[in-house]
């Protein structure tokens, strides 16, 4: 297999995988916005090895600088350049989403706390202590 083949191997692999990465990403998005996170841990798990096969791609791809400047593969380079981007793009997006999530579920979690704490403490306390005492059996 020649220089011109693989190169042009690795490139369609690499679309690829940042296909099946955008796709990931818009996966997350969806499950950030049903919080499930349990179905979001597996997302970003199959995202880690997308993520670690692209990496592996990029390092043979970069390994190999005589095929940049092969003018038959310019426009599949500026594809995946672009491509690349706006997987970029839409993971800032997603990341911004999550955390405006994360900040919204901790302000639930604290106003459910805080109200929970009131009723506990401050609203009839003595249920709670009578209910389990004999105070009236003993005398």
């Amino acid at each position: 297999m020649g220089q011109w083949e693989r190169a042009k191997e690795y490139l369609n692999h690499k679309m690829q995988i940042l296909e099946e990465i955008a796709a990931n990403t818009e996966a997350q998005c969806r499950l950030i916005q049903a919080r499930k996170m349990q179905g979001l841990n597996r997302v970003l798990a199959k995202r880690a090895v997308l993520l670690q096969t692209l990496k592996t791609i990029n390092g043979e791809l970069a390994g190999d600088s005589d095929w940049k400047n092969m003018p038959q593969l310019a426009a599949m380079m500026q594809n995946n350049a672009n491509m690349q981007r706006r997987v970029m793009a839409r993971s800032r997006e997603v990341l911004q989403q999550a955390v405006t999530e994360k900040t919204r579920i901790a302000a639930e979690l604290r106003s459910s706390k805080i109200q929970r704490q009131v009723q506990n403490q401050y609203i009839a306390p003595w249920t709670i202590m009578l209910r389990g005492c004999r105070f009236n059996k003993k005398g």
